[in-house]
């Protein structure tokens, strides 16, 4: 193993997983997703499932996610991040989002940065 390859091993994790789209199984995976990632790495990790698109509606406090987003948002490490153009797009804003749920003004960008300082990409 060589010296870089060593040393990404002994960094915390920081896992960007992504979906975009419009339908509520697509956040369900998301969310699967991300307590198989927790539950998969070895040590702590950062894992921040953004959601970007029509499906953002699926975080707001009254939608049927609840108890599942709760679960996730539970784990050590893990955020759940609303798309703020996205929510405009399908009439809500971040006062609607249920209890944990953080935003970004603009998922891409978000998404972009975060690569940038080394996150893992996955797009679900």
């Amino acid at each position: 193993m060589n010296a870089v390859h060593a040393s990404a091993l002994q960094s915390v994790p920081q896992l960007l997983l992504h979906v975009l789209g419009s339908a509520e199984a697509s956040v369900t995976a998301g969310l699967q997703v991300v307590r198989n990632a927790h539950h998969g790495f070895a040590t702590a990790s950062t894992i921040a499932l953004v959601i970007q698109g029509r499906a953002v509606q699926f975080l707001a406090a009254n939608s049927g996610l609840g108890d599942e987003i709760n679960t996730a948002l539970a784990l050590p490490g893990v955020s759940v991040v609303a798309c703020e153009n996205s929510l405009r797009s399908v009439g809500l804003s971040v006062h609607d989002l249920g209890t944990g749920v953080s935003s970004t003004p603009a998922a891409v960008v978000f998404l972009a940065q975060s690569q940038r300082e080394g996150w893992a990409y996955v797009r679900i």
